[in-house]
């Protein structure tokens, strides 16, 4: 019989699967809860590298600890999650099942207590800006609506784009598609008020990743 761990272990971490060797502390795992449920949801795979080796973890009770202090003191709201405990080759894992939130947008708490966003975008935990809270307080039978409407010929090639480079700006997307900066920039508003993009506004220049 096949494992699911390995099953989901041989495509890499993803925008919905992410590997850890061992859990951090809670306040730096809470950002990894939060990013799964702000997007679509995912697993967490614990006694995994990131280079795919099966490490296992020592203590699953000593994981599960550190799991249930993350969302219950450093999430907010708290973030519901399943847990399991899974044996593969002699080793322990544990398998983290974080669903898409229905009470969305959720926030870390950094040291002085500032809450902070996160979304998952590709295979990375990224910083958000409050535009994207906005966008997730979208109802999700309303986004799903959305996202079953075909793409113009700019959004078109704004998506594929993203599929290569990951990132875009303002200026290079008005470049890709020849239009105005503002024009370009009315499109990719609405694309992240409607939940399909990302708005990361937190370096020297502002960009967009595929949500």
């Amino acid at each position: 019989m096949a494992s699911p761990i390995k099953d989901l272990v041989r495509s890499g971490e993803t925008n919905r699967i992410e590997f850890k060797k061992t859990l951090p502390q809670p306040e730096k795992f809470a950002k990894a809860l939060v990013s799964f449920a702000n997007t679509r949801g995912g697993t967490i795979l614990v006694g995994v590298q990131d280079d795919k080796r099966f490490v296992g973890i020592s203590d699953f009770e000593e994981e599960k600890y550190v799991l249930e202090n993350a969302s219950a003191f450093f999430c907010v709201p708290e973030v519901l999650f399943e847990v399991s405990e899974e044996m593969l080759e002699g080793k322990t894992f544990m398998v983290i099942e974080v669903p898409e939130s229905q009470t969305k947008p959720h926030y870390t708490l950094d040291a002085k207590g500032e809450k902070l966003l996160y979304v998952r975008s590709g295979d990375q935990c990224i910083l958000a800006s409050p535009l994207v809270a906005r966008s997730l307080n979208m109802e999700k039978e309303g986004r799903d609506l959305l996202e079953k409407k075909p793409l113009s010929k700019n959004e078109d090639l704004l998506f594929k784009y993203l599929e290569s480079k990951k990132r875009i700006t303002l200026k290079d997307y008005a470049k890709l598609i020849n239009v105005s900066k503002r024009r370009a920039s009315k499109i990719l508003i609405g694309l992240t008020l409607s939940g399909r993009l990302f708005m990361h506004d937190f370096e020297k220049t502002i960009y967009f990743s595929k949500a």
